[in-house]
């Protein structure tokens, strides 16, 4: 490495036969790059990732669209590749390679790489927070502002170089649109600071390593030549959108003090909800969620081909299920209204997918009328529930069954009890919708800890054996409930009126 500090350049050459990496780009024996400050060196390609930055800098005079273009064509110039294929091939070069191998060489080259490091770690730093849920990056030149231009990276920002959904390594990658960095260079002579905000689930199911992840969000804001925020949720927790904990973190720490205007900021992102041939031979989005996380947000938003491109917004489809015309528009509970009224000792048998609010109502309604609740998840097994019902009803007490029970088959368990038992029984049928169960069970994962994840395959099941409930099967009463939920905390209510799927 040869550094001009007039120029604010560092010419880069490879000499041994282990090619290194500048900005993830390899390079070989005898090819050399002149870059600017910020620019990322790996001595192994993916390994080693040092940030190239001048002391006492007080202006980005490499981040010129004239620098970049010099830095570019020097580095690719018929001269210059003789040059360095001279130099790598020359006695003086051999020689020169071969004294590198040495053991005070190696030892030298260890101690300035050390120092090399130390110097470019301190430039830019990345924090874990809760327990790594979420990695945020922060550049050393990075201009906090009330002015937030935020974007995810896949798919917005990047794309693979394979042509593979995702990547094959942390080398696969290229920027999207060659657009990209002059729109970002100019956003931010505007006054803007620039945040990426995305997803990275295979941190948590170990299919990405968190330095690999380091060392490509740097790789990447490297090649951009602009300083970047990069905030990366890693499990499923209240910091993956389109949740909004990252963006509350950058509001509350991550941005120097400064108050952030959300009318003066924007998201943009490419799981945007767009149908199959939103342009032409186009697939359809894998996912609404940045459109829906700008949208619980109150942010502009924009798609990276609108946004970089200047195309016209593409149609998207709405989210199935709106959370905050539930909270706005429900009716009345039961259907009859007055089911609940002047019963003796009976009983009640729920159906209702999981999420569908079976124990909420239990909770909230039956229980405070002296119903005992027997529970699957809680006993067990349906033949526990069956002694549980049992011995209430011996007991002249009313009880109420919450499990699935989507089929006649499985009803059929509590009817023989309470037909033994000479009580009437009621089937009271949860009508709540299935993307409102799947809401309500994310509700439940950010609420509560202790809560597990309900898989698709789990709705799946239901939805293939359920089988209308009917009078048939010995019910004196089919009722309706709609779901109605209740909240212990405000905090908790704004929550369940974002779109959190």
């Amino acid at each position: 490495m040869v550094s001009d500090h007039s120029s604010q350049t560092v010419r880069v050459r490879q000499l041994g036969p282990n090619p290194s990496a500048m900005n993830g780009e390899e390079l070989q024996r005898g090819e050399a790059r002149t870059v600017g400050p910020g620019s990322v060196f790996e001595f192994l390609p993916g390994r080693f990732p040092h940030r190239l930055e001048f002391e006492g800098r007080k202006r980005k005079q490499d981040d010129s669209p004239e620098s970049l273009k010099r830095g570019k064509q020097d580095a690719r110039s018929p001269e210059s590749l003789k040059r360095g294929k001279q130099d790598a091939r020359s006695p003086e070069s051999l020689k020169r390679d071969k004294q590198d191998d040495s053991t005070e060489s190696v030892k030298r080259g260890k101690q300035d790489a050390l120092s090399l490091f130390s110097r470019v770690g301190s430039t830019g730093s990345w924090k874990d927070e809760e327990g790594g849920a979420l990695m945020v990056y922060t550049p050393p030149n990075i201009q906090h502002s009330e002015k937030i231009a935020a974007y995810d990276i896949d798919g917005t920002i990047i794309a693979t170089k394979s042509g593979r959904v995702f990547a094959t390594d942390r080398n696969d990658w290229r920027i999207l649109y060659a657009e990209i960095p002059g729109k970002l260079k100019e956003l931010a002579s505007r006054g803007y600071k620039l945040a990426f905000l995305t997803n990275q689930l295979g941190v948590a199911k170990g299919k990405v390593g968190r330095e690999e992840l380091r060392g490509k969000v740097e790789a990447v804001v490297g090649r951009l030549g602009v300083p970047v925020q990069a905030l990366v949720s890693t499990g499923k927790g209240r910091f993956r959108k389109p949740a909004t904990g990252m963006w509350e973190y950058l509001e509350e720490r991550g941005n120097g003090g400064i108050v952030v205007d959300r009318g003066k900021s924007f998201y943009c992102g490419d799981a945007a909800g767009r149908p199959a041939d939103w342009e032409p031979k186009r697939k359809k989005d894998f996912s609404a969620s940045d459109r829906l996380f700008a949208a619980n947000l109150g942010l502009p938003f924009c798609t990276p081909e609108e946004h970089f491109l200047g195309r016209k917004p593409a149609p998207f489809d709405p989210p199935e299920f709106d959370p905050k015309a539930a909270l706005e528009s429900q009716g009345p509970l039961l259907d009859p209204p007055d089911a609940l009224s002047g019963t003796g000792t009976e009983v009640i048998v729920l159906v209702g997918c999981p999420g569908s609010g079976k124990s909420h109502f239990a909770t909230h309604h039956l229980e405070p009328k002296g119903y005992v609740h027997a529970n699957r998840d809680t006993l067990g097994t349906w033949q526990k529930c069956v002694s549980a019902l049992e011995k209430s009803l011996a007991r002249g007490k009313s009880a109420v069954v919450d499990n699935t029970n989507p089929d006649a088959a499985s009803r059929a368990r509590y009817v023989d009890a309470a037909r033994r038992a000479g009580v009437p029984v009621r089937c009271f049928v949860l009508s709540t919708k299935p993307q409102q169960c799947k809401h309500n069970n994310r509700f439940r994962e950010l609420v509560d800890d202790s809560h597990e994840h309900v898989n698709q395959m789990v709705f799946n099941m239901y939805k293939s054996k359920y089988e209308e409930p009917s009078l048939s099967e010995g019910f004196s009463q089919i009722v309706r409930v709609n779901f109605q939920p209740r909240f212990d905390r405000e905090e908790d209510k704004k929550l369940y009126g974002m779109h959190l799927l």
